[in-house]
């Protein structure tokens, strides 16, 4: 081949391999708007099960250490099954952390969630932070999931009223939005632990060699 058409070629290969890499990557959808996932985590117990999990969604042209807008599942294998109870000892981190900031919190005992929101900053920072949180028991496992919306914007670039709006929007939004899909990730990924584990013991029994994570 002639380096004339070498380069446009090689171009064209990582463009569809991108694209292929993109179309692969777990997405979710809230409020219209398309989140890719950027980061995940789980956190391993000492007696080897899976602890606490984080899977962080990202926005076209963000990732999760610089966004305005971001959504994310939580699984708390730990945390008992009362989802209002995991909402308001948050409530109170939000408080220990900025006793400035205050939460909301509702319950809806016919789904078995519940829903905190606030708003919070670090001391010092034009950076303001509004989050929304629901939780629901994990159904396939023990303990809870989580969904969470956040976004992010700067002191004097919201008014009030819009503050207001974008709140009871985003409320809104999240009751509407269904739990199942933070229950079937982290499902998934204990299944693609538990064939990890087993296809390791098998290569163990052919004499293969021996097979050599909190929310942040």
């Amino acid at each position: 081949m002639s380096k004339r058409f070498a380069t446009p070629l090689i171009a064209v290969c990582l463009i569809a391999a991108a694209a292929l890499a993109r179309a692969d990557t777990p997405s979710v959808d809230f409020d219209g708007q398309r989140y890719r996932l950027d980061y995940q985590n789980e956190a391993k117990l000492a007696n080897g099960r899976s602890g606490n999990g984080l899977a962080e969604f990202t926005l076209e042209g963000e990732n999760a250490d610089d966004w305005t807008k971001l959504f994310a599942f939580h699984v708390y294998p730990e945390a008992g099954n009362d989802p209002k109870l995991a909402a308001a000892t948050l409530g109170k981190v939000v408080k220990n952390d900025n006793p400035d900031a205050n939460f909301a919190l509702q319950e809806n005992k016919e789904k078995g969630d519940a829903i905190i929101d606030f708003l919070t900053w670090k001391p010092g920072s034009d950076v303001l932070e509004f989050n929304v949180f629901k939780y629901a028991r994990a159904q396939y496992g023990p303990g809870l999931v989580a969904l969470q919306f956040a976004q992010r914007f700067k002191l004097g670039d919201m008014s009030v009223e819009e503050f207001r709006a974008l709140r009871e929007h985003a409320i809104k939004a999240m009751a509407k939005t269904d739990i199942a899909a933070a229950r079937d990730y982290f499902a998934g990924k204990s299944k693609e632990q538990l064939g990890s584990a087993r296809s390791g013991t098998e290569g163990l029994g052919q004499g293969a060699a021996a097979r050599a994570g909190g929310d942040r």
